[in-house]
């Protein structure tokens, strides 16, 4: 009998071994901040243009000393945590992962950082599926093909079929996306996401991914991931996001490019 219980015991043992050795990245959380809106932003720069109108202009003689100022404007305290209000959709909106669906990543980014700067949330989930629809449709005519758009064809759908004005930024940092954030700017970011640790992903990940850096807290990135319906303020570490932070390369068909983002700025 002792035996078969020592049998049993490492049996179990072995199991639990692999599945520990197996197992999948774990959800992280952090206390996220509370959201804000691009309006928070244009308020505080309308405030700071407003005092800088406002200083009273003294002439003085060519023999006095002239001494520069800068305007004096409420004290801001250090922002150690930020949470842009974007508002979140799946790449598949109705579940609907049939192309062009599983590769609509890079449209649900562009159309979710739209929807931050027009303050808009999303509507009816089959209207938001109508809507990739038809940017993926405007790629067919205006684009070099539809799936697996590099970061640069990206910045195209946004500056051409929204109107934005767009901005690479090249060799990205996390001290380059928290000075973005801060300024309440959304980053896009193109990924391998066979390297990104989220447990949500089905077949260990897609191999070229699009997502939302839109806030950070805790050394971690707060993000909206369109590649699950459960991507709304996911949360990756630094470490991971910038490991798996890759543009498409579409001669080896891998996400092996540079680390570079995407901003979108409104007139």
């Amino acid at each position: 009998m002792k035996k078969y219980i020592i049998i049993i015991s490492i049996i179990i043992l072995a199991g639990l071994a692999w599945v520990y050795k197996n197992r999948g990245p774990e959800l992280l959380e952090v206390d996220l901040p509370v959201a804000q809106e691009y309006e928070d932003f244009i308020d505080r720069e309308e405030i700071i243009e407003d005092v800088d109108q406002d200083m009273e202009i003294v002439e003085v003689e060519e023999s006095e000393e002239v001494v520069d100022s800068e305007p004096i404007l409420p004290p801001q305290p250090e922002v150690s945590s930020i949470n842009l209000a974007v508002p979140f959709t799946s790449q598949a909106p109705t579940s609907n992962w049939e192309q062009p669906f599983q590769d609509a990543c890079e449209e649900a980014s562009v159309l979710m950082v739209d929807h931050y700067y027009q303050n808009k949330n999303f509507p009816d989930k089959k209207v938001v599926e109508d809507i990739l629809i038809k940017m993926v449709d405007w790629q067919d005519d205006f684009m070099n093909g539809t799936y697996d758009i590099t970061i640069g064809e990206t910045s195209q759908l946004a500056r051409e079929f929204f109107g934005y004005k767009t901005e690479l930024v090249p060799d990205l940092t996390v001290a380059k996306i928290e000075a973005l954030l801060r300024e309440g700017i959304p980053v896009i970011v193109p990924a391998n996401g066979k390297k990104l640790d989220n447990p949500n992903f089905r077949n260990g990940g897609p191999e070229y991914h699009m997502l939302v850096i839109k806030g950070f807290a805790e050394n971690k990135f707060i993000t909206n991931d369109p590649g699950t319906r459960l991507g709304a303020d996911f949360i990756y570490t630094y470490e991971n996001l910038m490991y798996s932070i890759a543009d498409w390369n579409q001669k080896e068909s891998l996400a092996v490019g540079p680390k570079i983002g995407l901003v979108l700025y409104k007139d």
